[in-house]
């Protein structure tokens, strides 16, 4: 039996690549989603952020940077 400290994800997360996963968040969160977490560096070199979004539906902003 596997035991979870803790669900990443609902049974449905949405993820949108966004120009800026920074300023996304801000306005995600002034929109009235609850910031998870906020954007931090992926060792795939992407910028990702992570929220509720409405109905409890999990959403994650992701930011490409260049390489």
């Amino acid at each position: 039996m596997i035991k979870r400290s803790r669900i990443a994800a609902g049974h449905i997360r949405v993820a949108f690549q966004v120009a800026d996963a920074q300023n996304a968040n801000q306005a995600a969160a002034a929109a009235g989603a609850s910031v998870i977490a906020h954007p931090m560096l992926t060792p795939w070199n992407s910028r990702n952020a992570r929220l509720d979004g409405p109905a409890g539906l999990r959403l994650t902003l992701f930011e490409e940077l260049s390489e």
